[in-house]
């Protein structure tokens, strides 16, 4: 008597075998639909420019002391009134400003980083020194005599956003592949069509004494 668990991976090997065009075409196209999009996508966006500044917190001496600081410099950094602040200088929505810019302080050392976006250079530019100005005078304004320093200047970072994503094309193949056996092994399972000696010994529990070679019809 055969293993059951023989019979089922031949059988799972048989419904691959006859639904493999259909794998095939299912993958490609979810592949080709991915690849198409992620095309387009990069083609018709437009570029995004990026400028970061950092700035470091406390005179030399108090770097230890301001350490103890960093998470309130953090939630000063990403509160309301320096997007509001930012906003008024370069004349500009809040809104606009305040999905720009991300600001980053350090785990272990108050120095923190202004990363601006804009649709030029030079917008991004202006919105990362709009950021940190109004947020050198935040700070000053709650702690009147704290010192708030660039430590690097405006540093043009390049465009962002524009790029083939090829990941996306990656995950569209495997959905598609994975996609394709499910549907392919689910059909397979409630077909029940006679194909092989294997089908007739499950089926109709009959023993195979013999075959016949497949033959061509011009040989017939």
């Amino acid at each position: 008597m055969k293993n059951d668990t023989t019979v089922d991976y031949k059988e799972f090997i048989n419904v691959i075998k006859r639904g493999k065009w259909t794998i095939l075409l299912i993958t490609l196209l979810l592949t080709l639909i991915a690849t198409s999009i992620s095309y387009y996508s990069m083609k018709n966006a437009k570029a995004t420019y990026q400028t970061k500044t950092s700035a470091i917190i406390g005179k030399k001496e108090d770097i230890v002391k301001a350490k103890g600081f960093i998470t309130t410099y953090e939630q000063i950094a990403n509160s309301y009134n320096i997007a509001k602040n930012a906003s008024v200088a370069l004349k500009v929505p809040i809104d606009e400003v305040k999905n720009s810019y991300e600001v980053v302080v350090a785990e272990d050392a108050p120095i923190l980083t202004i990363t601006a976006n804009g649709e030029s250079q030079k917008e991004s530019v202006a919105r990362a020194n709009a950021v940190y100005n109004s947020f050198s005078k935040e700070v000053i304004r709650i702690y009147p005599t704290e010192v708030v320093r660039v430590m690097e200047s405006s540093v043009e970072t390049g465009t962002v956003g524009s790029s083939f994503k090829v990941t996306n094309v990656v995950l569209a193949f495997l959905l598609g592949l994975f996609l394709s056996i499910f549907i392919v092994t689910f059909v397979g399972f409630f077909d029940e069509k006679i194909r092989s000696k294997d089908d007739v010994e499950k089926y109709l529990e009959l023993d195979v004494i013999g075959k016949l070679p497949k033959r061509k019809r011009r040989h017939i």
